[in-house]
């Protein structure tokens, strides 16, 4: 893989879909792309037409707990410490700016 593997074209064009802001002085990150992808690449030389896919590797099949139906807070106790109540809910300041 040479050096130019990753071309400036495409690097910012990753970094546009990954809606990241490259700034002049962190260039530097180009190159340490171009150097993972070299290590990685190392990788094309192993045998692995015998190995079978994986994509679990500690061979557990689920981490997860059951659902459990468990009592919970009454609404009135739930909203009993808010800062603000409106129609039997949490209000909340906006996160959404819809007049933009």
């Amino acid at each position: 893989m040479s050096d130019n593997s990753i071309t400036d074209a495409v690097f910012q064009h990753t970094a546009r879909l990954s809606r990241l802001e490259i700034k002049p002085e962190e260039a530097s990150i180009k190159d340490q792309l171009i150097e993972a992808a070299k290590y990685v690449k190392v990788l094309d030389e192993l045998d692995t037409k015998d190995i079978s896919p994986t994509f679990q590797v500690n061979h557990k099949n689920n981490v997860l707990r059951q659902d459990k139906i468990e009592p919970s807070l009454s609404q009135d106790l739930a909203l009993s410490q808010a800062k603000k109540v409106s129609n039997g809910y949490f209000e909340t300041a906006p996160t959404i700016n819809k007049n933009k």
